[in-house]
């Protein structure tokens, strides 16, 4: 450990920069608060660095909405500056306990020193930019979900129901549509009008998604993903979304040297409770990534129930390497008997699906990493 060291906090908010400064060696600490901008932040940390002549700066700030461009201008200004995993800060217990954003910025501060704390790699800027475009768009589907459930909660609050009508279970098709535009032309008042804003909006977000759709796949086709897309998009569940998702909040796959380590990160290492001889194993631990678990599990929903191979999964391997398809291939045999076997030992489909989402991690663990080297 660098003794020549201060470890400067800070709580980050819209409306005042928090920092604390801590000198391991003397248990010295200095606080200060800035306006939220880069200039103010610089003009505290210089008064700091004036303050203690002979140390270097190591900064640390939680992840949060405002990202890593701070960490990005702060590398720029000669700083050092580190990216802090939320999960990761130990939590004091008490029912007494106080909590300021001062209060965080020591803590912070202190933790990085005594090295309790995991620092988030870093994305470089355009693969931050083309993460955001597709967790926006998984956003923009939740509103349409929303919208659309309040749209038939409505109706079936005023006797109008699709289904039982026309002897269907599918919403949302051409011939749903239409029996919406029928059904609100014979509807009057302020019925007729909120149903009307409510299906121009989901109409409008279906264009947005559309037009996401669109620059996805253009994203799909540029030299940097184009190797690592070809390898994910031969497995059966993974198309341009799931695997720019996969590749995108991933980053730099080296960073895993196993894929146990890549499981634990996605957040579906198994919860476990051991202690004098008894062992409890629970559900997933939930505390990674979530877009990346969702990516998993969306992609499992049917992909183990059956090996065969379809049509357009032989169109996407036209132009795949034979090394990325013969990973696909013993993953698709793994999770298609691992799910059967759970679900022939009566699992719920839910839980098979997740179990088969573990397993499918290490193989596009392998997969990344044949694509990278």
């Amino acid at each position: 450990m660098n003794e020549n060291v201060i470890y400067v906090g800070l709580d980050v908010d819209d409306t005042q920069y928090h920092g604390a400064a801590f000198d391991q060696q003397t248990g010295e600490t200095i606080g200060f608060k800035c306006r939220p901008t880069l200039k103010g932040l610089v003009r505290q940390l210089e008064k700091l660095q004036s303050s203690f002549k002979d140390y270097h700066l190591i900064i640390c700030y939680e992840a949060s909405y405002i990202g890593f461009c701070l960490q990005r201008d702060l590398t720029e200004a000669g700083y050092r500056c580190d990216v802090i995993a939320p999960g990761s800060v130990p939590r004091k217990g008490g029912k007494k306990s106080v909590k300021t954003d001062r209060i965080d910025a020591l803590d912070l501060a202190q933790f990085h020193a005594k090295a309790l704390l995991t620092i988030v790699e870093p994305p470089d800027a355009t693969t931050e930019q083309d993460r955001d475009l597709l967790r926006s768009r998984q956003h923009t589907m939740q509103r349409l979900g929303d919208v659309r459930r309040h749209l038939q909660s409505l109706l079936r609050r005023h006797g109008l129901h699709y289904r039982s009508e026309n002897k269907t279970r599918t919403h949302w098709t051409k011939h749903h549509y239409c029996w919406l535009d029928r059904t609100i032309e014979e509807c009057d008042g302020s019925l007729k009008i909120n149903l009307q804003l409510l299906l121009q909006q989901i109409k409008a977000l279906d264009e947005v998604l559309a037009i996401y759709t669109q620059e996805i796949d253009a994203m799909a086709a540029r030299p940097e993903y184009r190797g690592p897309v070809s390898a994910l998009t031969c497995y059966k569940g993974i198309k341009n979304l799931f695997a720019l998702t996969i590749i995108t909040e991933i980053g730099d796959i080296k960073r895993f040297p196993h894929p146990r380590q890549l499981t634990a990160w996605v957040g579906m290492d198994i919860r476990e409770y051991s202690s004098g001889g008894n062992h409890h194993r629970f559900g997933i631990t939930r505390e990674g990534n979530r877009y990346l678990r969702t990516a998993f599990i969306e992609a499992n929903q049917r992909a183990y129930r059956s090996p065969v191979i379809s049509r357009d999964i032989k169109v996407r391997r036209r132009d795949t390497d034979a090394e990325y398809i013969a990973i696909a291939d013993r993953c698709l045999k793994r999770i298609n008997k691992k799910g059967h076997r759970l679900l022939d030992a009566g699992k719920h489909p839910n839980k098979v699906k997740v179990a088969c989402a573990r397993e499918m991690i290490g193989f596009v663990w392998e997969s990344l990493n044949q694509a990278a080297a």
